[in-house]
């Protein structure tokens, strides 16, 4: 590496913009998914992940919108 080189604050091209966090694990897609839709009624962001060793559980995940930075 050169000691000319200057890092620069630069965003990224796609920031994160929803968190995600686990809300419950399931051993087959079936409930996972039946979680899934009653979450999904209430208008939050959902999806089933898999997970687990040699990804034999299913994860249900609530989403929530990140605010983005604003520049002054």
């Amino acid at each position: 590496m050169s000691e000319n080189t200057s890092t620069t604050e630069k965003s990224l091209p796609n920031p994160q913009k929803v968190k995600w966090k686990n809300v419950a694990y399931y051993d087959t897609f079936e409930e996972a998914h039946k979680h899934r839709l009653s979450l999904d009624e209430e208008g939050i962001k959902v999806k089933v992940r898999r997970c687990g060793p040699d990804k034999t559980k299913y994860v249900v995940k609530i989403g929530t919108l990140l605010k983005e930075a604003t520049s002054d």
